[in-house]
Order: structure tokens, then C-alpha cells, then sequence
């Protein structure tokens, strides 16, 4: 016997069928993205400030038990396949279909409802046919809200990728004034015999932001406390296999183990000229120890380069900000510098992603803690006479030509 023709199939069957494939094609990509955590690309979705993906409505959607919104699936598969515009439009076909049938099952389901059930006769009066020509004008109506969203939707995606190339464009300029502006500073600076540095402020200031400018204009290296841990721990060092038992048991690693690190990088060629610290010291013992190292193989750290910010601005600056997975030293800002490719870093491709850390109530926590232990540092650097304070707002090409031009003043 022949199969049933699409037209003799029960459209409850249908709509079954067709949920049951859109939910097997979005397991696929799921599965094709790595099978992240439902958890994980909730959180993304929060952090993109689209539309909320809960874990239990994306469960759903994978198991077929029910017709996700057309905002909802956009977004899932933006968060599994990329922002690529041809996917989305695919997809946004595919769940039409499958409305469609849905549509047509509750139309179907309607219709063959028992009369004792509706409480009606088999004759229709006035007021069934005035009850289904209202259904027939909110179908329509339903129709046109649809056709009106997605057009909208289209409009509003075409903006966010012009806006995406602007913003692209500008931050080139950007980077090129950066550099125009302030070489004629830095090279003043560079005709110093080295130049040692460390950067300071609270949460969110830019010492990261500025740490890769500064670094290239003064042709000196930037040292991260954090990317010392990680080389340590990825090339197997001594004090790396340390530094990764402490953390695998989630102890702080002691000053003596990060002083350690820092005086085996610091005697690395490329430092003779000068070096930025960025990320250290963090508190008063530690930076008694890191001038008590300095000073048995160089003059020590000859300025701090304080970036002054608001507490305000700190929250905005930390909570919009996105790391790349690929090196923690790209940056991206959801507000302050719009990656080219959603989720994509600029510099070299890699997903980028929040930290854990950047949150409202880890930030508040980080500001106490910058208040009680390091601003005391601070304090300390400016009663010797080491101290430079900027103001850490504005533009960053702004900023770092304030922070060269400073540099330049204290050091004569």
C-alpha cells in the first residue's frame, strides 16, 4: 500500500513530525558546537542582552516537547552557529514551517471538536459566524504582526552589522591616532637608558587596555601576574607545577612562589631596558618584596602609573568587558570596543567569553578589596615620590598620551 500523501496525513501527525525534526536539527548543532553546557550558552545569551535562553526552555527545544518562540530559536542558533545571516534566515524558514503546521493542527483539532462538547448545534447562527470570522481576522492579524517582526528584526540585524563595521573602522583610526599622537612622546622616553614601571588602579581602569600600548611605544615588556601563572603552569616549570597545586586545591599562591616567577622573567633579555608590571604588587608586603628584589639586580620600579576612575565607571568598564579564550590579553568591550565578528575577537579569532569575575557582585567585592589592600600601595609609591596619577577616562589613544606625557614630566 502507498504511503499517505502529505494532504491525507492527520495535520496533528504532521506537526509532530516536522517539531520532531526541527528539534533533532538543533540537537545537531549543538552537538556540532561541542555540546556546551546549557548553563554556558544561557549565560552567553545573558551577556549579549538578546533574548533569555533558561536551561530548562533550551532542554525543551532539544527534546521536541514544544515550539520554541521564533526570538528564542533565532538566538540558540545564533549562541550554536555563529551570526552568520544565511543560517539564521534558513532558520527562520524552518520554524515558519513548522508554525505553520502547528497552525494548522490547532485549526484541524478546532474543527472536529465533538458539538456536545462546544455546546453548539450543527447549525451555525449569527454568532458562530460572527465567532469565526473574528478567528479568521486574528489569524490574519497574527499573520501581518509576524511579517511586521521579521521584517523588523531583518532592519534591525542589517544595523547591528553596519554598526559592527563602523564601529570596526573607528577603532582603527583609533589605534593609527594612538600611535601618530604619541610617538614623538614616547620616543623621548625611549631614549632613557630603561625604563621600569608598574601600573595601578582600581577594577575596570584600563592598566590591561594600556599595558600592550605603552609596552610597544616604550619598546619594554609587560608582565602579567596572571599570564606568569599560566606560561608557568603550560611550559611545566618548577614553580609552575607549584604555582598549579595551590591552585588545583584553591589556595592563594604565597608571595614567595610569585616572587619567585617574577625574578626568573625579569632575568629574561628582553627586560634590560625596562619592564611594565601590570597586576602587581597588589598589596604592602608584596610590594615590599618586589622593590626588595629589584633592588639586588636593578634600581627597582622608578614610577607607578596610577589610572584614577570612578567607582561608577569601574562597573560599567568590567561588567561590558569580554576576554578572548585564546589570549586573556585581547580584549573587547560590549559598549566601549564592539568586536568586528559577534563573539569573535579581533585580533586573532578566538571566542570570547565573561569572566566569572566580571560580575556586579564580584566587581563590588574587587573595589573593596582595591580600597583596604592596594590603594595603600598606592599611597605608599606616592609618599616616596613614585607616583603618577591619570585620569583613566576618555578615549584609550587619550588616555595613553596623557599617561606618555605624564611619564615624561616626572621623569624630567
Amino acid at each position: 500500500m502507498a504511503d499517505p500523501t502529505e494532504e491525507q496525513l492527520d495535520p496533528a501527525d504532521v506537526y509532530a513530525r516536522e517539531l520532531t525534526n526541527f528539534a533533532e536539527a538543533l540537537h545537531v548543532l549543538h552537538v556540532d558546537r561541542g555540546s556546551p553546557s546549557y548553563r554556558a550558552v544561557s549565560a552567553a545569551a545573558e551577556t549579549a542582552g538578546r533574548v533569555s535562553l533558561s536551561s530548562s526552555a533550551i532542554s525543551e527545544a532539544f527534546s521536541g516537547k514544544r515550539l520554541p518562540s521564533l526570538d528564542f530559536t533565532l538566538e540558540l542558533v545564533r549562541q550554536l552557529a555563529g551570526p552568520d545571516q544565511e543560517v539564521r534566515e534558513d532558520w527562520r524558514e524552518r520554524w515558519k514551517r513548522v508554525k505553520l503546521c502547528q497552525r494548522q493542527s490547532v485549526a484541524r483539532r478546532r474543527q472536529s471538536k465533538p458539538q456536545h462538547e462546544t455546546g453548539h448545534s450543527t447549525q451555525r447562527g449569527p454568532l458562530d459566524s460572527g465567532r469565526a470570522a473574528l478567528s479568521a481576522v486574528r489569524l490574519e492579524a497574527e499573520r501581518i504582526i509576524q511579517a511586521a517582526q521579521a521584517e523588523a528584526e531583518t532592519i534591525i540585524e542589517s544595523a547591528r552589522i553596519r554598526a559592527d563595521e563602523m564601529t570596526a573602522s573607528a577603532t582603527q583610526m583609533l589605534l593609527d591616532a594612538t600611535e601618530r599622537g604619541t610617538i614623538p612622546v614616547a620616543e623621548r622616553l625611549r631614549l632613557r637608558e630603561h625604563t621600569r614601571i608598574a601600573l595601578a588602579g582600581p577594577p575596570g581602569s584600563g592598566k590591561g587596555t594600556q599595558s600592550p600600548f605603552l609596552s610597544k611605544l616604550l619598546e619594554v615588556p609587560f608582565i602579567h601576574l596572571g599570564e606568569l601563572y599560566r606560561s608557568n603552569i603550560a611550559g611545566r616549570t618548577p614553580v609552575g607545577k607549584v604555582v598549579y597545586g595551590y591552585m588545583n586545591r584553591g589556595e592563594l599562591v604565597p608571595d614567595e612562589v610569585m616572587l619567585e616567577m617574577l625574578a626568573d622573567r625579569l632575568r629574561a633579555p628582553d627586560t634590560q631596558h625596562g619592564f611594565i608590571l601590570d597586576g602587581l604588587p597588589r598589596n604592602l608586603n608584596q610590594a615590599i618584596a618586589v622593590d626588595d628584589l629589584l633592588s639586588a639586580t636593578s634600581e627597582g620600579i622608578e614610577a607607578v602609573l596610577n589610572f584614577d576612575i570612578s567607582r561608577d565607571e569601574s562597573f560599567r568598564r568590567v561588567i561590558g568587558r569580554r576576554v578572548c579564550k585564546n589570549d586573556s590579553s585581547h580584549l573587547a568591550h560590549v559598549t566601549y570596543a564592539t568586536p568586528q565578528k559577534y563573539g569573535r575577537c579581533d585580533v586573532c579569532g578566538g571566542p570570547l567569553y565573561t569572566r566569572e569575575d566580571d560580575s556586579r557582585d564580584v566587581v563590588a567585592k574587587r573595589w573593596d578589596v582595591w580600597k583596604s589592600m592596594t590603594e595603600p600601595v598606592v599611597q605608599k609609591y606616592g609618599a616616596e615620590g613614585r607616583l603618577v596619577t591619570v585620569s583613566g577616562i576618555g578615549p584609550v589613544s587619550s588616555v595613553t598620551e596623557r599617561a606618555l606625557t605624564a611619564l615624561n614630566a616626572y621623569f624630567g
